[in-house]
């Protein structure tokens, strides 16, 4: 999976404390262009969005009420200073549906 496939989720697991879910995103893109990795980047989260939205993760899940919800964004390459602005601003768009977007660079 990667960072192309607006419409799959990269991983799942259960949270160590059992209360949240985690979502994993394998960005492997280098920023050469940007605007648009910025672009995919956003698609991709708005489509992790929706799947926690619409609760499909209670196929693998099944009566399974989460309190919290992370998306770790698992980068190949440092990410630029845009990058990290635009987590700062969906976290905190994010924070009162108890969802956090974290970055993981390798």
């Amino acid at each position: 999976m990667s960072i192309i496939e607006t419409n799959k989720i990269d991983a799942m697991s259960m949270s160590k404390d059992g209360q949240g879910l985690m979502l994993m995103l394998a960005d492997h893109l280098d920023w050469n262009n940007e605007q648009e990795h910025l672009i995919l980047l956003q698609e991709k989260i708005n489509a992790y969005l929706g799947f926690i939205e619409s609760n499909q993760y209670s196929e693998t899940y099944p009566d399974t009420a989460f309190e919290y919800y992370v998306i770790e964004v698992s980068t190949k390459y440092k990410a630029p200073e845009n990058c990290l602005k635009f987590f700062e601003v969906i976290n905190t768009q994010l924070k009162e549906y108890r969802i956090q977007v974290i970055l993981s660079e390798e």
